[in-house]
C-alpha cells in the first residue's frame, strides 16, 4: 500500500434512533455485539469466550443480510476460500459462474453478490467480544478459578490477535482495535505494524495457554491452544520477514511432541472428520451438538458434485492441466499420493437422479471435469450434515513454513529435512539440491502442493509480493498499489469521515 490511510473501525450497526442523519459519535459501533450479556460467574465467562469463536467462524464463512443490510446476500459462501484461494491462478469455475469469474480475475468490485467479501465487519464483531472478554472476565470471582480465568482472558487474546490477523492478510493495512466499546475513528495501521502487534500479543498469551484442550481432538483444537498460538506467531513472523523469531517458533511447537505427520491413510480423519494429530487449529461443525453447514456456508457445497451433494455439475475446480503442472510427479509416474487424495473423476454419463460412481482413475475425466474431493462428506446427494473442518493450521503447513525460514536464513539443510518429511509422506523422491533459491522455489511449490485447497495459496504470494505471477489479471504494478489485497466495503464509508479506499480500488473495479 502506497500511503498510510485512515478508515474507522467503528462503523454503525443501528441507529438509536430512525433519523436519516446522526452525528458519528451519537451512533453505537458496529463491533457491540454482547454488551448486555451477563458477566457475573464462570458460566458466563465461558460462554463469552465461546460466544468470540463462534462470530470467528462465522467471519471466516461470510457475512449475509443477518449481519448487515448493506448486503443482499441471504446465505453465507464459505468466504475463506475465496480470500485463500479464489485468486491464486489455479482455480476455475467449470459452469462459468460470473460472480466466481469475477473473484478469480479480480474485478472485485464489479458484482454486488461478491461485494460482502470485501466487509470486515464479522472480523471486527470478534474482535470487540474479545475486548469485553478481557475487560470483563478480571472482575468475575464466582465459580471461576484463577487458572481458567487466565486461560480464559489468554484464549481471548490469541482470538483477537488471530483477527486482526485474517484481516490484515485479506484487507493489507487494518484498524488495530484493543478497546471495548471503541466509537473512535482509528487510523489503518501498517500491514506490518499490525503483524508486529500479533506476535507481542502472542507472547503476552502464551504462558497460560495449554497444549490441549478437553473433548476430542477437533474440539480441543478448535479453541485457543498453545501450538494454535505459536503456529500463528510463527505466520506473522514470515511477514514481518522475521525468518528466524519464525523458524525457533515452528521449532518449539517440533519439540512439543503434541503433533505429527499422520500417513495417507489418515487423510480422511484429518480432512473429512477433524480428528487427526496433525490438526494444529480448526473450525468445525458437529451435527451431535445441531451444528452443521447446509446449503451455504461451507465450501463442500462448490467443490463437490453427486454422489456427495446433490449437484449435477462442478462450480469450482483445479482443472485437469493445472494439476498436471501442480504435480509434476503424479504427470510423471503418478508417484504423488495425494492426486487419488485430493481429485476424483465422478462418472458423469450416469443420471444425475442416480448416484454416480467414483472413477478409478482421479483424472479420468476432462479438463474441467476434476471434482476437488480433499474434503467430502456422506455420499447421500444432500447438502446437510458437511461437518468437514475448515483448516486454519496443520503440522504440515508449520513445517513448510520452517523450511521457507530456514531457506531464507541459509540453513539449506534443515530447510531440506522439513520439506523432504512433506515428500516422503506424499511418496515422491527427496528434493536433493542445495542452491538457496532453488530450495526456496521449492518449498513454496511443495506448499502450493501440499496445501492447495487449504487457504493458503493467495496469501502466500501476496506475502511475497508474488501474486501477479500467477493470476494473469493482476500486473506487477497493480499490486504494488495493493490489488493483492481486497478492497474496503462500501459499508465502511457510512459516517466515517476519515474514510479512503485502497489505492488500486480508487481507481480499478
Amino acid at each position: 500500500m502506497k500511503n498510510r490511510i485512515l478508515i474507522t473501525v467503528s462503523m454503525v450497526i443501528m441507529l438509536l434512533s430512525s433519523e436519516s442523519c446522526k452525528k458519528f459519535l451519537d451512533e453505537l459501533p458496529i463491533n457491540t455485539v454482547t454488551e448486555d450479556q451477563a458477566w457475573n460467574n464462570g458460566s458466563d465467562a465461558e460462554g463469552a469466550v465461546a460466544a468470540a469463536f463462534a462470530i470467528f467462524r462465522r467471519a471466516l464463512s461470510g457475512l449475509t443480510i443477518d449481519d448487515t443490510p448493506a448486503t443482499t446476500r441471504y446465505g453465507q459462501w464459505g468466504d475463506y476460500y475465496f480470500w485463500g484461494d479464489g485468486r491464486s491462478g489455479d482455480w476455475i469455475t467449470p459452469n462459468n459462474d460470473s460472480d466466481w469469474e469475477a473473484w478469480m480475475e479480480n474485478h472485485l468490485l464489479q458484482r454486488s453478490e461478491i461485494e460482502p467479501l470485501s466487509n470486515w465487519r464479522l472480523y471486527y464483531r470478534a474482535i470487540e467480544q474479545c475486548n469485553l472478554v478481557l475487560e470483563k472476565i478480571p472482575q468475575i470471582t464466582d465459580g471461576l478459578t484463577e487458572e481458567r480465568k487466565k486461560q480464559l482472558l489468554a484464549e481471548a487474546r490469541f482470538l483477537r490477535a488471530l483477527s486482526h490477523f485474517y484481516a490484515a492478510r485479506i484487507w493489507g493495512d487494518v484498524p488495530i482495535n484493543l478497546t471495548a466499546r471503541n466509537v473512535a475513528p482509528l487510523g489503518r495501521e501498517p500491514l506490518k505494524e499490525v503483524m508486529q502487534m500479533v506476535v507481542d500479543e502472542v507472547n503476552i498469551a502464551l504462558p497460560d495457554m495449554p497444549w490441549r484442550n478437553k473433548g476430542t481432538i477437533k474440539e480441543s483444537m478448535s479453541r485457543g491452544t498453545r501450538g494454535a498460538a505459536l503456529a500463528l506467531k510463527a505466520h506473522a513472523s514470515m511477514w514481518l520477514e522475521d525468518y528466524q523469531t519464525a523458524s525457533n517458533t515452528v521449532q518449539e511447537i517440533i519439540g512439543s511432541n503434541v503433533f505429527k505427520i499422520v500417513p495417507i491413510d489418515g487423510f480422511r480423519d484429518l480432512f473429512d472428520k477433524g480428528e487427526s494429530e496433525e490438526v494444529i487449529l480448526e473450525m468445525y461443525y458437529d451435527n451431535k451438538k445441531g451444528e452443521f453447514s447446509d446449503y451455504y456456508g461451507h465450501i463442500m457445497t462448490y467443490y463437490l458434485t453427486n454422489p456427495y451433494t446433490s449437484r449435477t455439475n462442478l462450480t469450482l475446480a483445479v482443472p485437469k492441466s493445472k494439476i498436471l503442472e501442480i504435480y509434476p510427479d503424479y504427470a510423471r509416474d503418478k508417484s504423488d499420493k495425494r492426486v487419488p487424495e485430493f481429485f476424483q473423476s465422478i462418472d458423469f454419463s450416469v443420471s444425475g437422479n442416480e448416484l454416480r460412481p467414483v472413477l478409478p482413475d482421479p483424472l479420468q475425466n476432462g479438463e474441467r471435469e476434476i471434482m476437488f474431493a480433499k474434503f467430502r462428506k456422506v455420499k447421500d446427494m444432500s447438502y446437510s450434515l458437511m461437518e468437514a473442518p475448515v483448516p486454519i493450521f496443520r503440522y504440515a503447513d508449520v513445517l513448510l513454513l520452517k523450511a521457507e525460514a530456514d531457506a531464507r536464513l541459509g540453513n539449506v539443510a534443515e530447510a531440506l529435512l522439513n520439506l523432504n518429511i512433506i515428500r516422503t509422506r506424499a511418496g515422491i523422491p527427496l528434493f536433493t539440491r542445495d542452491d538457496q533459491p532453488t530450495v526456496i522455489e521449492e518449498v513454496l511449490e511443495e506448499r502450493r502442493r501440499e496445501l492447495t485447497g487449504e487457504f493458503h495459496r493467495v496469501y502466500d504470494l501476496a506475502r511475497l509480493g508474488r501474486l501477479h505471477e500467477f493470476n494473469p489479471y493482476i500486473t506487477e504494478q497493480g499490486e504494488k498499489d495493493g490489488a493483492g489485497f481486497c478492497p474496503v466495503s462500501r459499508e465502511a464509508f457510512a459516517n466515517n469521515p476519515n474514510m479512503e479506499q485502497t489505492y488500486y480500488w480508487q481507481f480499478n473495479q
